[in-house]
């Protein structure tokens, strides 16, 4: 689960790059990477949620980079208000990762479940697989 949960962390900061299309892809990085590391766990709801705990804790180390890194700026024309929201910003995104990153590992396992099943009823039927 720790391998499935470090892809899906991995593919939800990859989401973030592309320039212009990450402020729809971004949000959805979480999402997508809970996905592909549920499916390649074939991942049970409980296993979800761990997946998707663990991939917000993955992301605690970016996140504190980048609120260390933003207030450690001397940036003068930004409020100090500013700088202290940096750390509430960090928590949702950590939170928002964990919460994605579970719906996506349970949508990911479902299907993936669903997948072997089907392969498993075609064998025993007699049926062979379709090739990909």
């Amino acid at each position: 689960m720790l391998t499935s949960a470090l892809i899906g962390s991995v593919v939800a900061l990859c989401m973030w790059l592309p320039p212009i299309i990450h402020f729809v892809s971004g949000p959805l990085g979480p999402l997508v990477g809970g996905c592909v590391g549920g499916s390649r766990t074939r991942a049970t709801p409980c296993r979800a949620a761990v997946i998707g705990l663990i991939m917000g804790l993955f992301m605690v180390a970016p996140v504190a980079g980048l609120v260390l890194l933003g207030s450690m700026a001397d940036i003068s024309f930004l409020p100090q208000g500013i700088h202290s929201a940096l750390a509430y910003v960090g928590v949702v995104i950590v939170v928002y990762t964990g919460a994605m990153g579970t719906v996506g590992a349970a949508i990911g396992g479902r299907l993936a479940l669903q997948q072997a099943a089907k392969e498993g009823a075609d064998a025993v039927a007699g049926r062979s697989a379709p090739t990909r």
